[in-house]
């Protein structure tokens, strides 16, 4: 049993190697932050039109939609250490290069979203294997601290980063930001090189590329735990997003301020993430989870009709202090949820998919708030958004959150069936398809109840590895019934096994339970003959 200790938001700073690895996490995630800011500050410095500067944040965003994906999956397929290496060394290479062409005197606005698309790219492609390794830093009692230092890191460095970066382009210019960019990332790279990561062994064959994306896509297509989290943070940034891409113009046209009204605005917000980072254990032990959200979801569009309608700096500053705390406790609370219900061997690429689905969201709703504010202006827009945070607290609360409980996203050992070992030593084609047959004998009044169940157990099935699934009854045997799923490969099979959580063993074990036969129901395996030649 857990320590007071452990569950403690800090506790997991308490290992050296965590330590390190967030403190340079901290580090890539502020870069990427304070370069939108200083970024989207230099285009209105360029006179471009607000929707090249909502441009901004969609360079900066829409390589996490492109790029998530597959990045998740090579955090789980190669070496993190290595890849991470490759990675941050493109970032700092692009950084230098934006520095560069600054001092030179060449930089342009397509020139500039060329530069913020390049470093979103290299963001995209080392988070998940950033977090990841993390996580596996820890023991497994400091998990839970872990996730919600990583969710802090990123959800805070999202409004500080900003906040730091109109600060320093107020008082000394976009150039420190473009240099402070650097310096961040040879940091982190630095860090990179010192660490020792843990070499992962596993007696499964390796997955490819393909497969990994594969095997993303099915699970969160059968997952409802992921589906329920990826719509309510998409639609909540999607539409949260016009308050970060339009707050340059708040402040230079509504504020009637420069950059040091700019930074402030930021300021407050960063401000606010950082109390929200603190309080929300103390809201979490207060306030029911999705209650606690839906009253954050509330404030954050009550922060943006202040924003709209008053011209106050202190009074908007007041409210973005708001909105900063609203921020964080939605989307820490969104990232950890998702992050604590699936098993380790997905967790990189689910967490690929909360990244494409956050980071896409951001990029799609700056787009198009930027395009409808060259219409209406930044104050009308922003009241739109503000009334459409109504449709997003209406789908918080017909698909809430949900924590599952360790037995549902901790893989067993207990996963090997006596017939899978009898097989131990049969040859079997390496790409050929394989089907598996269970036959079970039911008792009649037991049927419905074994129906319900075997079907939820299809979804799990079909989650970890069956490419297809279905349930038959015996027409010359009415309490018979013949489960049926089919898996790529006889590898995919013993994947879809090793797969399996503590919650699927024991929902198997019920079903098996339930067979009437004398012995235990029959497993058959057959693999697909091609046509002879």
């Amino acid at each position: 049993m857990s320590t007071e200790r452990d569950k403690r938001l800090w506790s997991a700073l308490s290992s050296t190697s965590f330590r390190w690895l967030w403190l340079a996490s901290v580090a890539v995630n502020l870069t990427i932050w304070m370069h939108s800011v200083a970024a989207a500050w230099l285009m209105v410095s360029l006179h471009a039109s607000p929707l090249m500067v909502a441009l901004i944040q969609t360079a900066s965003a829409l390589p996490s939609f492109i790029f998530a994906l597959p990045s998740g999956v090579m955090a789980d397929l190669i070496d993190r250490r290595r890849y991470l290496i490759a990675v941050l060394g493109f970032m700092v290479a692009i950084a230098a290069a934006l520095c560069l062409l600054f001092w030179s005197g060449q930089m342009g606005p397509w020139w500039l979203l060329f530069f913020t698309f390049c470093l979103g790219t290299g963001f995209a492609l080392q988070g998940p294997a950033w977090y990841i390794s993390q996580t596996e830093a820890v023991p497994r009692p400091l998990l839970l601290s872990a996730m919600s230092l990583t969710s802090v890191s990123y959800s805070s460095a999202r409004a500080v980063g900003p906040a730091l970066a109109g600060v320093v382009v107020a008082s000394q210019g976009v150039q420190l930001v473009f240099i402070s960019s650097v310096l961040l990332l040879l940091a982190a790279l630095a860090v990179l090189l010192f660490w020792k990561n843990t070499q992962r062994r596993s007696n499964l064959p390796p997955e490819n590329l393909w497969s990994g994306l594969h095997s993303a896509v099915r699970y969160v297509r059968h997952s409802d735990v992921v589906k329920t989290q990826v719509l309510r943070t998409a639609a909540f940034v999607g539409v949260s997003s016009s308050l970060w891409a339009l707050l340059p113009l708040i402040a230079i046209g509504e504020l009637d301020s420069g950059a040091s009204g700019y930074g402030l605005l930021l300021g407050s917000m960063g401000v606010g993430s950082v109390v929200g980072a603190v309080m929300l254990p103390r809201l979490r032990s207060l306030l029911e989870m999705n209650r606690m959200m839906a009253i954050a979801v509330v404030l954050y569009a009550a922060a943006m009709l202040t924003a709209a309608l008053v011209a106050n700096m202190i009074i908007v500053c007041i409210a973005l202090f708001v909105a900063g705390v609203a921020w964080l406790c939605v989307g820490n609370t969104n990232m950890i949820t998702l992050q604590s219900s699936v098993p380790l061997w997905i967790r990189a690429r689910v967490l690929s998919i909360y990244m494409l689905a956050f980071q896409g969201a951001m990029a799609i709703g700056s787009a198009f708030w930027g395009g409808v504010a060259d219409k209406l202006g930044a104050s009308h827009t922003l009241l739109a958004s503000a009334a459409l945070m109504g449709l997003v607290l209406w789908i918080m609360q017909r698909r809430p959150a949900r924590i599952v409980n360790d037995a549902e996203a901790t893989q067993s050992e207990d996963v090997s069936m006596a017939s899978d070992i009898a097989l131990a030593d049969v040859q079997v084609p390496t790409n050929a398809p394989v089907a598996i047959q269970v036959r079970y004998q039911i008792a009649a009044a037991s049927r419905v109840d074994f129906l319900r169940r075997l079907h939820a157990f299809g979804k799990v099935r079909r989650r970890d590895g069956a490419s297809f699934w279905r349930v038959y009854r015996d027409l010359e045997q009415e309490d018979v019934y013949v489960e049926r799923f089919l898996v790529d490969s006889w590898d995919q099979y013993l994947r879809q096994r090793n797969r399996a959580t503590v919650a699927d063993i024991e929902t198997e074990k019920q079903l098996w339970a339930m067979h009437e036969g004398n012995a235990e129901p029959l497993v058959s395996y057959f693999v697909a003959e091609p046509e002879p030649t």
